[in-house]
């Protein structure tokens, strides 16, 4: 696929990129949702691509704690911009991310914050390969009410669609009814569902343009960081130039 998003095994062995100008729901408990779309982007790394993370729940210092976690070098940031719209968002704690990549939103009722935020941050990224992720999008339409989400999240998912970017959107499904997630379906390409067995295996199984993506998500660190995994058991260093063909 020309131009897309290379997954590095993020969604396992079953695809290996995603067209441009896709956007994905991803639906479950917002700590395993939020954990695979980590993982998505943060493949933005190798690929000398930008991340712009929307948090509207944690703090920017915990977003990104939890996002480095899956990087190939945990202290190279220089990619990353975040949009904090949680409520301490105001209060800049950036943990180890630079301030000037840093904007703030009010809250995440505060679409007009989050919008200029995103806005903001994509004109000093020089770069048209962007992937933006929002964990999550719940809190949003909690306090917009579903009629003022669907119409931000419209103008979000175009906005990722036209630009040719990769977006990640988390669906607290525990928090929402399911026809308020089909309402959000109805806007993106794909949805990666999270479901739970009887023998408490936590699954992941892709819909649309992911359909056939199966995860076992039971232990997200076997998944951390397929290149970095295998690195750690060879004591060799990755030094694969994403550029030579």
């Amino acid at each position: 696929m020309d131009g897309a998003y290379v997954l590095d095994g993020a969604l396992g062995d079953s695809l290996d990129a995603i067209s441009s100008g896709t956007n994905l729901l991803v639906v479950g408990d917002e700590a395993g949702a939020s954990d695979l779309s980590y993982r998505i982007l943060a493949r933005a790394q190798r690929y000398r691509e930008c991340v712009v993370l929307v948090t509207t729940t944690e703090t920017t210092a915990s977003v990104v704690d939890a996002y480095r976690s899956h990087l190939a070098d945990p202290d190279d940031l220089d990619h990353l911009h975040v949009v904090d719209a949680s409520h301490s968002g105001l209060e800049r704690d950036t943990g180890p991310l630079s301030p000037a990549r840093v904007e703030a939103a009010k809250s995440p009722g505060d679409v007009t914050g989050i919008g200029v935020g995103i806005t903001n941050h994509l004109r000093s990224i020089k770069s048209d390969r962007v992937r933006l992720g929002m964990v999550s999008l719940s809190p949003v339409v909690e306090r917009l009410g579903p009629e003022r989400a669907f119409a931000f999240f419209h103008v979000l998912t175009s906005r990722v669609r036209n630009a040719d970017q990769l977006g990640l959107f988390v669906v607290d499904e525990a928090r929402h009814d399911g026809e308020q997630v089909r309402v959000l379906q109805s806007l993106v390409d794909g949805t990666l569902v999270f479901r739970t067995t009887d023998d408490d295996r936590r699954l992941v199984r892709g819909t649309g343009v992911v359909e056939g993506v199966t995860l076992d998500a039971t232990d997200a660190a076997d998944a951390r960081n397929p290149v970095e995994t295998a690195n750690e058991g060879n004591g060799e260093a990755d030094e694969t130039d994403p550029d030579a063909e």
